[in-house]
């Protein structure tokens, strides 16, 4: 079968060339009087964000598009995309296509890019296959133009301080609680009034007894740098026309007892056209990204995770020869590195930062288009035909050497005399390896081309539009992951009456090597219309009306994006060998998965109404659309059917169905009071989406049903208060999950089978927020410019489920736990007890945990003054001198940690503040 999809490929791509048939990059062309649904990005305002990862400048740019920021270390806090929210209960995130193929967008800079649109709807999305059914945000890179001269330097430099850094307790208040938390467990107090005493006077970070660490403050620096330059080519002749960037843009992180870690990297782009013959047009684009980054042997999650968990007096950074020396067998001398640890602990963090080693990492990327554009209209006037192949190569290597300095844990105990002895045990040895060592290496490559042929035709009061494409794509990756191929072939008609009814349909059949036989190709279809009402006659007294369109369009789309390869085949392989007396056996055979030959594409059916139009002097526009979606045949297992019956060998099946609808809107003002330009603009979209169908039982209580809801939708208990302050411990329904006294969390019994337990679990809110909004103001006075971005979140829930949020176990305490409850010592306390036990009653998913995750948040401010050299004095033609900052603000209602970014600064590097200041000249 895969042999006849390849000749299928092969054959089509034979006869689209042998026909002439060939393809632009930017397939999806932009037409004032278009059926779709497409949002577009400002750019200028895109421009005015510094970051290191263009998807974080996204957020709030336009509407229908949702950004969610993730965590992570300098470089690798991306965001990620989602068009008009979750399709499915799977994969619901966006492509980028950019000049024409799926790639990263953070390997871009804005400097680079023409133009970026979010494509939504059915008529926009078809012409990307199976994987533009969640959306897709186009990304056009710039081209040079003819008879004009652009040259542009830009610098900029700031810092980057964090905000909302988490808190936790020095030595003596986490020793005094911990000692309430054993007395909690029913056991004895684990320090002693000396102890205590010893804490309270702590020597610092090395007291060999008495150790008290400020993790966050012997680690982390306050703030990290920004460093960006840029510079563009842009320009031609009528033959030839170029344009070219290049940038340099780095970061320093917030290591302080080591080297700190530092990015560096290059993007370049050269992109050339050449006009060949009258009809014949080729162009030729190169572009790549070179990147470099380094630190020592502890990356930003471990070291997150290290100093949100460690107890403040875990052990001493380093240990005295003199206090060592001779004692349990040790022998040193002055000149040993001997680091301290603890007994639950091998590694001493202080050792690995400032001894450990170092990491290397590099990335680089290239990216060749070619193609060819052939003007047609010597056979047929508005015929033309394009080519377009690319090729893209990333390669990723990660080199490190790893120190280890010999650690002792140190315990202390009363000998004979009851006098304190303190005993040294090696925890690890001393091992200092010559040379790095090759941790990871990666390569993957994508290839691409598509081919179209287009026909463009007006006569009387009639536009023609057709165009015939085939597009193809694989991806392709080292090691044993499955090739991605796929290939769309799609013939679009658009015909429109006096500019003023607009008629359009799209079919596309799609091929994908994720299925099988007869269910490898999906056939598509899209169909929408337009009605330009401000051409009617009835409007033309309407002088507040300059442009008004009612649009609407419905489409049947295929989605692979999230589906796994071979689910169609069972599949084995070798197992473990067997035995079998008197001789040896050999290897057994093992199931690894029961496949489903029958398994079909998952499809959308797709509704958008929208309404745009400008009005009083166009100074208002606007652009309104209501969508709904209805996602079938979602994959998945099915493990209520068959659990019981094939264990965990279950056949994936066409089991799952979304309903997703909502709004999103955008507006904008534009005018003058005087000399003062001002423009302010508000996008909104609100989704809310419905699991309609699932592999969940039917006979389960409606408040625990996953049906009806949300597929973002968090279960968990419903808490009524602590034990012993707001509910009484005597007489309450018994609770499953562990022992648990006065200050645990109470739960309610919602089936009233006085038996707390997962059928209790309820619908706490959702993790997907409902409503994200984007608020834009820009003024301009004369050389003064200022930009102001808002942008908002509704409708989301956080579960407050960190290490910041739950103190038990062993780990160090947060300041929250100050307000733990306690009848004695705390009775007005709001936070559960406090336990030496992993806490499993109190550690779990329920709404005393749950908070109102909504917040606006400060994105995006630039201060300027553009200065022009009107005298021709000094080189070049205009300066403009800039301060920029980012994430200045957020309001919420949760206050102790940053409410987009819960996990920032606990398992990664935190939230920044960013404040940068720069020139850019034209020349």
């Amino acid at each position: 079968m895969r042999n006849s999809y390849n000749r299928f490929l092969k054959g089509l791509f034979a006869a689209i060339f042998f026909l002439g048939i060939t393809s632009v990059a930017n397939a999806q062309k932009e037409q004032p009087d278009s059926v779709s649904a497409v949002s577009r990005v400002n750019m200028d305002h895109l421009k005015k964000y510094p970051t290191l990862q263009l998807s974080n400048a996204l957020q709030g740019q336009a509407a229908g598009l949702i950004a969610i920021p993730n965590v992570g270390g300098i470089g690798y806090d991306n965001s990620t995309f989602y068009v008009r929210g979750l399709h499915n209960n799977g994969t619901s995130e966006a492509i980028v296509i950019i000049d024409g193929i799926k790639r990263p967008i953070d390997d871009i800079l804005p400097e680079e890019i023409e133009s970026i649109q979010i494509l939504k709807d059915a008529t926009a999305k078809i012409m990307y296959g199976e994987q533009a059914t969640n959306g897709v945000i186009l990304v056009r890179t710039k081209r040079g133009k003819a008879n004009e001269r652009v040259i542009r330097v830009g610098l900029e430099y700031g810092i980057q301080p964090v905000t909302r850094m988490p808190e936790f307790l020095d030595s003596y208040n986490y020793a005094t609680l911990f000692n309430e938390a054993c007395v909690n467990d029913g056991i004895q107090p684990f320090y002693s009034a000396t102890d205590l005493e010893g804490y309270k006077n702590s020597k610092g970070v090395n007291d060999l007894r008495y150790p008290n660490v400020d993790y966050y403050k012997e680690f982390l620096r306050d703030a990290s740098t920004f460093r960006k330059a840029t510079i563009e080519l842009n320009g031609g002749t009528e033959k030839a026309t170029y344009a070219v960037t290049v940038g340099y843009t780095g970061s320093s992180g917030l290591e302080k007892v080591s080297d700190r870690s530092n990015l560096n990297r290059i993007n370049a782009r050269g992109n050339l056209d050449l006009r060949i013959t009258d009809f014949l047009t080729a162009s030729a684009d190169v572009a790549g990204r070179i990147e470099k980054k380094d630190w020592g042997a502890v990356d930003g999650a471990t070291l997150f995770s290290e100093i949100s968990t460690l107890r403040p007096n875990e052990y001493p950074f380093m240990i005295a020869p003199e206090d060592i020396n001779g004692r349990d067998g040790v022998t040193t001398d002055e000149s040993s590195l001997i680091f301290g640890t603890s007994v639950r602990k091998t590694n001493n963090l202080y050792m690995d930062m400032a001894y450990g080693g170092n990491t290397s990492e590099r990335y680089v990327n290239s990216q060749t288009n070619l193609g060819l554009k052939f003007d047609l209209k010597s056979l047929t006037e508005g015929l033309t035909a394009n080519a377009y192949m690319t090729f893209d190569n990333y390669s990723y290597l990660r080199q490190q050497l790893r120190n280890a300095y010999p650690t002792y844990s140190i315990e202390r105990y009363l000998d004979d005399e009851g006098e304190e002895v303190l005993r040294f045990t090696e925890r690890k040895k001393l091992n200092l390896p010559k040379k790095q060592s090759i941790s990871s290496n990666d390569t993957y490559r994508n290839f691409g081309w598509r081919a179209n042929v287009n026909y463009e035709h007006s006569f009387d009061l009639h536009d023609v539009l057709a165009e015939a494409a085939f597009r193809y794509t694989t991806e392709e990756k080292t090691g044993n992951t499955q090739d991605v191929k796929n290939g769309t072939f799609t013939f679009r008609g658009n015909y429109a009456y006096n500019k003023r009814y607009f008629v359009e349909g799209v079919l596309s059949a799609m091929g994908s090597n994720r299925f099988s036989g007869s269910n490898r190709y999906f056939f598509a279809y899209a169909i929408g219309g337009a009605w330009m009402i401000s051409k009617e006659d009835f409007m033309k007294d309407v002088k507040a009306v300059n442009s008004l369109k009612l649009k609407i369009n419905y489409g049947h789309l295929g989605y692979a994006g999230n589906t796994g390869h071979f689910l169609y085949r069972t599949n084995w392989k070798n197992g473990d060998k067997f035995e079998h007396k008197p001789s040896t056996g050999g290897p057994t055979t093992d199931l690894v998965r029961y496949g489903n030959p029958d398994l079909k594409w998952e499809y959308s059916n797709e509704l958008n109404i929208g309404v745009e139009g400008t009005f009083f002097n166009n100074r208002l526009s606007a652009d309104v659309n209501y969508f709904r979606e209805m996602r079938k045949n979602i994959i998945g297992k099915n493990t209520v059917k068959y659990a019981a019956v094939v264990g965990d060998f279950i056949p994936a099946e066409n089991i799952g169905e979304v309903m997703n609808q909502g709004i999103d809107a955008q507006v904008r003002w534009q005018d003058k009071i005087g000399e003062i330009h001002y423009n302010v603009g508000v996008n909104l979209t609100f989704t809310k989406n419905k699991l309609r169908k699932s592999d969940e039982l039917d006979n389960i209580e409606d408040y625990r049903k996953s049906v009806g809801r949300s597929t973002s939708t968090i279960f968990g208990l419903q808490a009524e208060g602590l034990f012993g302050k707001d509910v009484q411990l005597a007489g309450h329904p018994l609770q499953s999950y562990g022992a648990y006294q006065a200050g645990d969390i109470a739960y309610a019994d919602l089936n009233g089978d006085n038996m707390i337990n997962d059928n209790d679990v309820t619908d706490l809110g959702q993790s997907f927020p409902t409503t994200t909004m984007g608020i834009d103001l820009s003024l301009n006075y004369k050389g003064f410019g200022l930009y102001i971005l808002g942008t908002a979140t509704t409708g989301v829930t956080n579960i407050l489920s960190s290490s910041y949020y739950w103190n038990n176990g062993l780990d160090g305490y947060s300041v929250l736990a100050l307000d733990r409850y306690h009848p004695v010592n705390n009775p007005t306390g709001t936070q559960p007890r406090l336990t030496t036990t992993s806490g499993a009653n109190n550690s779990r998913n329920s709404s005393f945990w749950s908070e109102n995750g909504s917040f606006f948040r400060l994105k995006n401010v630039e201060l300027s003054y553009t200065l022009a050299n009107k005298t021709g004095k000094f080189i070049g033609k205009d300066f403009k001198f800039f301060v920029r900052g980012t994430d200045l603000f957020v309001l919420s209602g949760i206050k102790d940690l940053d409410p987009e970014r819960m996990l920032s600064g606990l398992t990664n590097y935190p939230t920044y503040r960013t404040i940068t200041g720069g020139i850019s000249i034209n020349f």
